[in-house]
């Protein structure tokens, strides 16, 4: 019976050490149509133990304060359908030029356990945020690369 208790305890210690190392992270990215297509103006982190809701509102707050001629926000978190992604970021940038000449610059964001995966998904992220971008023809460049 004591080994029980005592295995139930350490479970739950256990337990709870691993959800206080879960941080909420949420990234808003504000966007603008231009002539040509839309194209990214910033973004904005906020993290923490609030609800991922709660870090949104904060964070699309301050984005636009932070970007006047945003026209719409975008934002991602670090929580899949119910499933913890990890607590590491990476946003990448790249920017792409369209047959009329028209340059779009578009944010990726990742979440993964470690930072490669959270890169794996910062590049998908991109891909599907823009069709026209191609590792391989446009590039990316590394804006955050951190773990919360």
């Amino acid at each position: 019976m004591k080994k029980l208790i005592f295995m139930s305890v350490i479970s739950l210690l256990l337990g709870l050490t691993v959800k206080a190392q879960q941080n909420n992270i949420v990234v808003s990215i504000a966007k603008k149509a231009t002539s040509c297509n839309s194209t990214d103006l910033g973004y904005q982190v906020y993290y923490g133990a609030s609800s991922s809701s709660e870090l949104e509102r904060k964070a699309v707050t301050e984005l636009k304060r932070n970007n006047p001629d945003w026209q719409s926000v975008e934002s991602k978190d670090n929580i899949d359908w119910g499933s913890y992604m990890g607590n590491y970021l990476v946003i990448i940038s790249t920017v792409t030029t369209d047959s009329k000449g028209c340059q779009r610059v578009t944010y990726g964001v990742g979440f993964g356990k470690e930072s490669s995966s959270a890169l794996k998904d910062a590049l998908s992220h991109v891909k599907g945020r823009n069709w026209t971008w191609l590792e391989s023809k446009h590039g990316y460049r590394i804006e955050v690369e951190k773990r919360y």
